[in-house]
């Protein structure tokens, strides 16, 4: 048995423990009488730091488990990032591979070696998105420069695509826009 399942059994434990002395102190409490029961401050007491305790108790557990999702999230972006430059690096030469070149053995391996590390990303929950011809929105873009053009605020080049991973932004798109 792993140190997770001892712990969650622990909690189990601890939190049942709790409860069942909270439905006692409930049911002896009903069977009081009620100027009897309000005579014992000792054991409204007690019930009131059960009770807090077991909201405090049930408020850890989900704390803990936020910062592990957080923790999981951190670790796999700190990878992925990682990888994003190289997936760019085919792109672009992948995009700027002249027509005579295109038919070659070793460039048809780049697009299929593009494509896979594609698919291993999709699988990680990492999704990318092409900012060509829509709206800045600084929530997914970094612009990096601008150029005089038809529409204001509208982007017709990218450095870099933006990726969203468990649909929280990996990366920034970089973007050229028109002023």
């Amino acid at each position: 048995m792993s140190n997770k399942d001892k712990n969650t059994i622990e909690e189990d434990d601890i939190l049942e423990n709790m409860e069942e002395e909270i439905e006692q102190m409930e049911k002896d409490e009903e069977s009081e009488k009620p100027s009897e029961a309000s005579q014992n401050p000792e054991v409204d007491k007690t019930k009131d730091i059960l009770t807090k305790t077991l909201a405090d108790f049930d408020n850890y557990k989900k704390r803990v488990e936020r910062d592990k999702k957080d923790m999981i999230f951190f670790l796999k972006s700190d990878i992925l990032k990682k990888i994003l430059p190289r997936v760019d690096d085919l792109e672009r030469i992948i995009k700027n591979t002249p027509k005579d070149f295109q038919e070659n053995i070793v460039f048809e391996w780049v697009v299929s070696l593009h494509k896979k590390l594609l698919q291993d990303l999709e699988s990680l929950w990492v999704v990318p998105f092409d900012s060509i011809w829509k709206q800045v929105d600084p929530e997914f873009h970094d612009v990096m420069t601008v150029a005089p053009g038809w529409e204001s605020g509208i982007i017709f080049d990218e450095f870099e695509k933006w990726y969203l991973l468990e649909w929280k932004v990996l990366r920034h798109a970089k973007v050229i826009v028109w002023t």
